[in-house]
């Protein structure tokens, strides 16, 4: 259950925004994963799910899906033979005003540039994690449009490009706020399990798992953790079950043993000194975990995914 980091998609950290069809997106998840960013999905033909924990979204021709960051979801194609087009653009709230970093900060926020933030500013709000926006087909031509020319144009680092990428990412802002002034009651909002009140901590939880998935490979205690995010060790440990699905040792081992599989595959490094490289200190509990996750020892992964090198004949 991966975390996708904002410093992998972004090239120009001060300019965290791009748009790529979702067939030719690099960073793609196959499994449920969360991200630091917003992501924003439109469907220009064809349908795509969208799958959370627990719900699922059907996209149709003219949706629009914004998803706020750390939501666990995944996409997946239907079955139908339709062809389909659809974009998916990534970004963080600063692109459009440096002062908001945040829902936290775009709630409370006094700054004109809010307008353009309008559609989604129940993302906010306590158990939503996504808007679904609606279009009709001249809208939808509309906003093929919009998405188009900004993918054209959001991998120019050059200084005009820089500038036609903020410039056209607020057109197409503008073009959703429009939208939802005209019809409010159009926008759909995807609730998740609201049986613990997260929003207190959500910052500090945020804050955690940053730090574990920037420092797993290090002793990783549950008190420390839970100070971090301000909760007691009881109620994080709730707390990090509900974001995540699955407990904050399952969840710390899962990554130990992803970046364990990377070292197998790609080193020649001994199963014993990545056992130690990756945060495990017993060689035997490593062993345990790495086939609870892969079903397979460390050697038998190793076989199995490694290259064959051939060795040419003299």
């Amino acid at each position: 259950m991966s975390l996708v980091k904002s410093k992998e998609l972004f090239s120009e950290s001060a300019f965290p925004v791009t748009v790529e069809r979702v067939v030719d997106r690099t960073l793609i998840q196959k499994e449920l994963h969360r991200h630091e960013y917003f992501e924003m999905l439109f469907v220009e033909s064809g349908n795509l799910i969208n799958r959370f924990k627990g719900e699922e979204i059907t996209m149709n021709e003219g949706d629009v899906l914004i998803m706020k960051p750390y939501v666990l979801h995944f996409l997946e194609d239907t079955d139908d033979d339709i062809p389909r087009v659809a974009y998916c653009c990534s970004f963080l709230p600063q692109i459009v005003d440096f002062s908001i970093q945040s829902l936290e900060e775009l709630k409370a926020s006094l700054s004109p540039n809010k307008y353009f933030f309008k559609p989604f500013l129940s993302l906010a709000e306590d158990g939503v994690s996504a808007v679904h926006l609606k279009s009709t087909p001249e809208q939808r031509d509309k906003l093929a449009q919009l998405f188009s020319r900004l993918r054209e144009i959001t991998h120019d680092y050059s200084e005009r490009g820089l500038a036609m990428t903020r410039s056209r990412f607020l057109h197409l802002l503008a073009f959703l706020a429009e939208q939802h002034d005209n019809d409010p009651a159009g926008n759909k909002t995807v609730q998740v399990d609201l049986a613990v009140p997260v929003s207190r901590y959500l910052t500090g939880l945020r804050k955690t798992l940053n730090y574990i998935h920037d420092h797993f490979e290090e002793p990783l205690s549950l008190e420390k953790m839970a100070a971090m995010s301000g909760a007691s060790e009881t109620y994080f440990c709730r707390l990090f079950k509900h974001e995540t699905g699955m407990t904050f040792l399952n969840y710390v081992n899962g990554l130990r043993i992803e970046k364990a599989c990377v070292l197998l595959r790609d080193t020649c490094d001994n199963a014993l000194d990545i056992c130690y490289q990756v945060g495990f200190n017993d060689y035997t509990h490593f062993g345990r975990q790495f086939k609870k996750h892969t079903s397979m020892s460390p050697a038998d992964y190793r076989k199995q995914t490694r290259p064959v090198r051939h060795v040419r004949e003299l």
